[in-house]
């Protein structure tokens, strides 16, 4: 450990991942951003089990689609992103067989070899996978089953590097705030890090693996190795 570090998350963490940071000299200040909430009704339920018993391809971009679905449906073939979505469906789905995953939606795309899919998404999904899967005549059912809302809380402090995990969160941190010159901006995947070179000029460090897990290892060895 080369110096105490101040961090803040733009979304929840778990317990352990903040205790081992702490131990290394890392103080990580939590604040979430953006609120999911489930759009999940006893309509929407009985239309995504009948979709499910012919057997569909299933694809999730987002970990909060796939909590958001557990407790009623099991789909049997899936495609998704890696990191935290993957882990999400391994949970939830263990039985599933997941046919190909990646690090962001356009490389998923590339991967997807099936003639139709059911897209599980939030209300602010990003256009990048339907917009390629649709150029190569993948029949494409996107099903909307949470929303993101914008928490916008003015945020003070002075703090050596921010953690941000998607493109909501980063609109909605900069909705009300701004970074200082010395802040580095940490992002867990292509497509955070894209939104926030549209906020600021900072320094956006992307480990390449959307993980929580590897996005503050990332952090702590950045500022390790430019103390």
């Amino acid at each position: 450990m080369q110096g105490n570090y101040r961090i803040l998350s733009t979304k929840d963490l778990p317990a352990p991942l903040l205790e081992s940071a702490a131990e290394q000299g890392f103080e990580i200040t939590v604040q979430p951003f953006i609120r999911i909430q489930p759009v999940i009704t006893t309509t929407l339920k009985e239309e995504i089990r009948d979709l499910l018993q012919t057997d569909s391809v299933c694809v999730f971009t987002s970990a909060h689609a796939v909590t958001s679905i557990q407790d009623f449906a099991q789909p049997t073939q899936v495609y998704c992103l890696a990191g935290a979505t993957l882990e999400a469906v391994k949970t939830a789905f263990p039985q599933a067989a997941v046919l190909a995953t990646a690090h962001d939606a356009a490389a998923l795309a590339a991967q997807i070899d099936s003639p139709a899919v059911l897209f599980f998404c939030g209300n602010q999904r990003r256009d990048e996978l339907p917009d390629l899967l649709r150029q190569r005549g993948i029949e494409l059912k996107e099903i909307v089953v949470y929303e993101t809302i914008a928490v916008t809380p003015s945020f003070s402090g002075n703090f050596d590097g921010i953690l941000f995990f998607s493109p909501s969160g980063v609109h909605s941190f900069f909705a009300a705030n701004k970074t200082e010159d010395h802040t580095i901006c940490f992002a867990i995947g292509n497509t955070t890090a894209q939104a926030l070179q549209q906020y600021t000029g900072n320094i956006v460090v992307n480990p390449g693996k959307p993980a929580a897990a590897q996005l503050i290892q990332t952090a702590i060895t950045y500022f390790n190795n430019h103390n």
